[in-house]
């Protein structure tokens, strides 16, 4: 180091010391500034980087990583060499000359010979820029005042940085007596004590950090300021530089010589005396905390409850650094210089600041000022000595100021209960510190000992919504994944969280927290405070909220501590309750709360059984009650409330269960057998929502088991697998007692849900993979029967076939399984699939899906294959099962053998069952209408396509009979006094062709029943349809006769004989009913019959049809032409003759003359005796019509003229010749040859 001398040998180098009285000749040899950045010269001429403390603007709640600029305190490592006893910084002012304020010092030197003068420039500088920020607050400032204030700001950084790096590197207290010492030496050893008066000096002149007015601090920290470096910036942190070098300058002169007498008193900057006589250091740093806190206290004074969490203490980052610096500072000497901890420090200082009118600290609520300030500084110890955050890092705590701050939020002496919103937010508060510090049971037990009491308050906000109110949750797993969210503790939820849920959240963390899950440390400790605060009449005081309140501590509980002594305890405390007594209300938020309890078994792993035994058991008491007759509306739906909450809550469990082994089988208990016959349709699908998803988990986790035990796996998920296996057999023993037989029973009811179907198949499922041991009373109920009842079985609901057919038929496993067992099957699944067509009428997926299934059966591929029958995709199952019908009647004409024919005829009957059971319930209700369309159109293609499958004559157990008798005749179409229901009789008229088509088949000339039936159905539907007119079902506009339609094969140009002939045959017994002539009078509505014989003739395109039919009608019709005089019917009759005629004379070859001709002797020899002359009246007609007919006659009418005349023996007759002679000048050559003959004749007689 220099000596005293050395420091005047450099001329000019710096000027003499100033006087009191002369300060502006300072300015008079003053260097300007040269750069406005925070740098130093080294030896080397590079600029160095000076420590200061660098502002990154205000703090958010979101960020924890400190922006690391080398030149502030903390990132830069100052901080550490500090406590370190190191030079803070060892690049800096190594040069033999430094500049400061302008001017050069000796390095070496200058702290002590002109520490006066470097002081008194400093505070010059601070006045200046206190004057640039009164300046500036008034406008908006420029860049060239900017320029100022920083460079103001620097010069006194520089000048700090300096102060710091003498008293480490270059000053030293002489060794020597005082006496004998140099000038110099004098000076050395007086210097401590004038750096302390000059820095106590400074700081008084600066004021406390504390007393910046609010807006320049506003001013300093906010986003402009920080980007230009106002003055408002520039000086309030250079405030914050020249506090922290004082703390710097303190620390190095206490540690480098702890015995050096210090003289400087800072209890002026102190609220209280009691720390007055305490160390120098110990002064500024509780001082500096007091600043701090006074900076902090203006933030909170401006925010509201809400906005707290949310709004941080520390105005701008450097202050948060000065903060961290402090947690280090006092926390370092309290380890090494047995000094009071940061934490010790700020509970003392918290302490004055909760002791109302001891300080002049102002702030509007002490509590709640202190609970936001920790929540904030708390973190601050996660960051080290170099700025660096560390999140896993222990945490030091000061859980003594929390419990006493717990108290102060709790006290209730002055009220009656603590404001809500307050308490919701200091919770949120402490919950946050739970989160730093190792926990802390004496903490949660306060807080405890308030809500014991007021577990019935609803906790609200009064004016707020019910945002945050307590209440039950819908289910019970949504009430314990609410209880689970809260120990895991996410933080989406918290504002909307009542004090109470944000107390449960303290708990879990308090009993979740690392440090005490060893072995529940922290549980056994202060569970007996917990017990203890209820007994019997505690209980019955709760109400339906004080319950829900009180399930969701326990259940709490049991997530984070001993899940099986909490769930005890809670049962046990329930069982005080007289549930016989208590409301449904409660009696819902008790079977809430245990299932949701059943849900932390599920989760924690452990056996349910005990809760299980106890539900089920008021689960039989419940369902026994709601089975009574009788029972009132209001009762039943409350009873069906608690009922829903069982079968839902246990359908959750199962569906949140890993491996169902842990008791949950014993929820299925007895009660289900009297609960389902009681059940409407809309609880019956609640049911067996549950049953449906309880059969699929069984059956995974069984196959699972099973497949796993095969591999030679002793255990899973640290279960033995020999203890699942029987789990699993219990689970499908209750299934098999309890809900089983209903389900058989209610799947032939008219209307089961669908979801009764999934049941039936879950449950053949389970008989094919489970099957029953020997001695088990189900034994008989193996898969196939199962799939026998629910399949093929007529008994069951169509749509429950359809369903439960679509679930198996995919499974080739089942199907295989079934092939070997039942060789018949696919006979059965047609059987079903044709009475689901039947049944199940309309536009339905699930048909369309089964009959594509079913498609693929080989049985059906065979019949349709061979007739070369295409399905197309958008043909409905009506349509595809029309075509199959038409391919088992094909397929079976083309058998050859008898056997054959009769082993096929035995198959289609098992397909096609019993049809007339299938439509049993439309007929007798009349309706559907589709429903009887459909059946009447399929039962029809039966009969037209397979008529010889239905009938043998020989068979009197033939199905055709029957189906005659029920859907074309029955007794009530014979009755004159009763009459059809509109919607029959018209489904009669649409489809009776097809029943008429498939009896032309049979023999129906030889045949008994064909013929009656027949017979009976011209006499009781030919009069009954006209020709054409709307029909019954509303089909079509207009519907033709059923009999036009039978005969419609006829009509074609080229008919069948077989059709031709059956033509003949209903053409006779039309005839024999509906034309005859009996005694002279006309037969009931004639003119109808023949309408329907000249449109049938109309529609038939060959003349040799009509030629055929001609023998049959020719003579009746004759009959008519002779006697009946009505124009109406002449005309009608007129237009037959023509038609048939015309069609003998076309076709000679199929209804050749020597046909015709008997039928005209028989005429004429029938009617002339009686009617004369009129008996040629129709012949002349038939000689306009077919003129070589009638003159092939000419010989029998003469000698049956001739004949008449003898018998009357009164010669000839005059009348009857004239109308012969009218006759004969029709027919031509032959009629006037015979004409000729007679007037021979007659002239022979007169002149003889």
């Amino acid at each position: 180091m220099g000596s005293y001398e050395d420091s005047y040998e450099l001329e000019g180098s710096m000027t003499p010391p100033l006087s009191p009285c002369e300060p502006m000749m300072i300015d008079s040899d003053r260097h300007p500034p040269a750069s406005t950045d925070f740098t130093q010269e080294g030896d080397s001429g590079c600029s160095l980087q000076l420590t200061c403390f660098k502002c990154h603007g205000e703090v958010t709640t979101e960020g924890t990583a400190l922006h690391s600029y080398r030149n502030t305190y903390i990132c830069s490592g100052v901080l550490h060499r500090l406590l370190e006893g190191e030079d803070i910084s060892p690049q800096l002012f190594r040069g033999r000359l430094s500049e400061l304020f302008g001017y050069r010092f000796i390095t070496e030197s200058a702290g002590v010979e002109s520490t006066q003068k470097l002081f008194y420039m400093a505070r010059q500088q601070l006045s200046q820029l206190e004057h640039l920020t009164e300046e500036g607050s008034s406008w908006v400032t420029g860049g060239s005042v900017n320029t100022e204030a920083l460079h103001l700001r620097q010069q006194v950084t520089d000048f700090l940085q300096y102060i710091k790096v003498f008293l480490h590197r270059y000053y030293d207290p002489p060794s020597l007596p005082e006496s004998h010492s140099h000038p110099y030496c004098h000076q050395l050893s007086q210097f401590p004590q004038a750096l302390l008066q000059e820095l106590q000096g400074l700081l008084f002149h600066m004021g406390q950090l504390g007393g910046i007015h609010e807006s320049t601090v506003s001013s300093a920290v906010s986003r402009q300021a920080v980007k230009s470096s106002t003055p408002a910036h520039s000086f309030f942190h250079v405030v914050l530089d020249i506090y922290w070098s004082a703390v710097e300058i303190l620390y190095i002169l206490q540690t480098k010589w702890p015995d050096l007498p210090v003289h400087m008193d800072l209890s002026s900057f102190l609220p209280s005396e009691d720390i007055g006589d305490r160390d120098l250091l110990t002064q500024l740093l509780t001082a500096l905390l007091w600043d701090l806190l006074s900076l902090a206290a203006k933030t909170f004074n401006k925010v509201t409850l809400q906005e707290c969490p949310r709004v941080s203490p520390f105005p701008c980052t450097c202050v948060r650094e000065v903060w961290i610096m402090l947690i280090h500072m006092l926390d370092h000497r309290s380890q090494h210089m047995q000094s009071d901890s940061f934490w010790c420090t700020l509970y003392n200082i918290l302490c004055l600041v909760l002791q109302e009118n001891t300080t002049d600290f102002s702030c509007k609520d002490p509590v709640g000022f202190c609970w936001w300030l920790l929540s904030h500084v708390a973190p601050l110890y996660q960051y080290d000595q170099y700025g660096q955050f560390a999140d896993q890092q222990q945490v030091k705590s000061n859980w003594l100021l929390v419990q006493d701050l717990i108290k102060k939020t709790l006290d209730t002496k002055d009220q009656t209960r603590v404001d809500e919103s307050r308490l919701r937010c200091q919770l949120k508060l402490c919950l946050s510190l739970s989160h730093l510090w190792e926990p802390n049971t004496q903490a949660v037990v306060l807080v405890w000992e308030y809500y014991s009491k007021r577990l019935n308050d609803l906790f609200q906000v009064p004016g707020l919504t019910l945002q945050g109110l307590a209440s039950v949750s819908k289910t019970a797993l949504s009430w314990y994944e609410k209880c689970k969210e809260r120990c895991n503790d996410h933080t989406q939820s918290r504002d909307q969280e009542n004090s109470f849920q944000l107390f449960l959240r303290l708990l879990a963390v308090q009993l979740r927290h690392p440090a005490a899950s060893g072995e529940l440390q922290g549980w056994k400790q202060i569970k007996g405070r917990f017990y203890s605060k209820f007994h019997q009449k505690r209980m019955q005081e709760l109400t339906a909220i004080g319950l829900s309140n009180f399930i969701t501590l326990f259940l709490t509980l049991a997530l984070v501590a001993d899940v099986s002594d909490v769930a005890g305890k809670m049962q046990d405390l329930l069982d005080l309750l007289n549930h016989g007594l208590m409301d449904y209300q409660r009696r819902t938020i008790i079977w809430k709360g245990v299932f949701a309890l059943m849900q932390v078994h599920e989760h924690r792993q452990v056996d349910m059984g005990h809760l299980a035994d106890r539900m089920a058991k008021s689960f039989n008491r419940t369902c026994s009650e709601f089975s009574q007759k009788g029972l009132d509306p209001s009762l039943r739906h409350q009873l069906w409330a608690l009922l829903s909450i069982y079968v839902e809550s246990t359908q959750d469990l199962c569906e949140n269960s890993k491996l169902l082994h842990l008791s949950q089988a014993k929820l299925l208990a007895p009660g289900f057998s009297q609960l389902l016959p009681v059940c409407r349709e809309n609880e019956l699908r609640t049911v067996f929502n549950l049953i449906q998803t309880l059969l699929a988990k069984h059956r995974s986790l069984y196959k699972r088991a099973l497949r796993q035990q095969e591999e030679g796996v002793q255990q899973i998920q640290s279960t033995n697998i020999a203890v699942l296996l029987q789990q699993y057999r219990d689970t499908a023993d209750a299934l098999w007692s309890h809900i089983f037989p209903y389900v058989r029973k209610h799947s032939t009811t008219l209307t089961p849900p669908p979801t009764l179907a999934d049941v039936a198949a879950g449950f053949t499922f389970l008989a094919l993979d489970l099957p029953s041991p020997p001695d088990f009373a189900r034994q008989q109920q193996t898969f196939s029967n199962i799939f026998q009842y629910f399949g093929p079985e007529d008994s069951v609901c169509a749509s429950i076939s359809c369903r439960y057919l679509c679930h198996l038929i995919p499974n080739q496993s089942f199907m295989d399984q079934l092939s070997a067992e039942c060789p018949a099957y696919q006979s059965g699944i047609v059987h079903a699939w044709f009475r689901c067509v039947m049944q199940t009428y309309g536009h339905n997926d699930q048909m369309q899906e089964l009959t594509r299934l079913v498609l693929r059966l080989p049985e059906m591929e065979i019949i349709l294959h061979s007739q070369h029958v295409t399905i197309e995709a958008s043909d409905s199952p009506e349509t595809v099962a029309v075509k199959f019908i038409k391919a088992i009647g094909r397929h079976f004409n083309s058998l050859q053998s008898l056997q054959e024919k009769t082993e096929f005829r035995d198959q289609v009957l098992v397909y096609f069952g019993n049809v007339l059971r299938y439509m049993g319930p439309y007929l007798k209700n009349s309706g559907p209408a589709e429903a009887l369309r459909v059946g009447y159109h399929m039962v029809g293609c039966m009969v037209k396509h397979c008529t010889k499958i239905l009938y043998v004559q020989s068979n009197p157990r033939s199905l055709l009979p029957s189906l005659m008798d029920r859907l074309v005749l029955p007794r009530a179409v014979f009755n004159p006094e009763k009459t059809l229901h509109p919607a029959v009789m018209g489904v009669i008229r649409d489809h009776l062709h097809l029943f008429v088509q498939g009896l032309s088949k049979l023999s129906y000339k030889r045949d008994p029943f064909v013929q009656k039936a027949l017979r009976d159905i011209l006499q009781q539907f030919f009069h009954r349809f006209s020709v054409k007119s709307g029909s019954f079902t509303a089909g079509q506009p207009q519907a033709n006769h059923p009999l036009l339609l039978a005969l419609s094969e006829t009509m074609s140009n080229s008919p069948s004989t077989e059709a031709s002939l059956f033509r003949v045959h209903l053409l006779e017994g039309i005839r024999d009913l509906y034309m005859t002539l009996r005694s002279g009078s006309l037969p009931n509505r004639v003119a109808e019959t023949f309408s329907f014989i000249l449109e049938l003739f109309r529609r038939t395109q060959t003349a040799g049809q009509i030629a055929r039919n001609t023998p049959v009608l020719l003579a009746t019709v004759l009959e008519y032409q002779l006697l009946c005089d009505m124009p109406a019917i002449k005309k009608q009759v007129s237009e037959m003759l023509q038609f048939m005629m015309e069609s003998c004379q076309q076709c000679p070859d199929v209804t050749p003359r020597n046909v015709l001709l008997p039928i005209l002797r028989d005429f004429l020899a029938r009617n002339l005796r009686i009617h004369q002359s009129r008996t040629f009246r129709p012949f002349e007609t038939l000689a306009l019509l077919y003129k070589d007919l009638i003159a092939d006659l000419i010989p029998v009418f003469t000698n049956a003229v001739l004949e008449v005349e003898k018998k009357r023996g009164v010669g000839a007759d005059t009348q009857l010749r004239q109308a012969y002679t009218s006759l004969l000048n029709q027919l031509g050559q032959k009629g006037q040859e015979q004409l000729d003959v007679l007037n021979t004749e007659q002239h022979d007689q007169i002149m003889g």
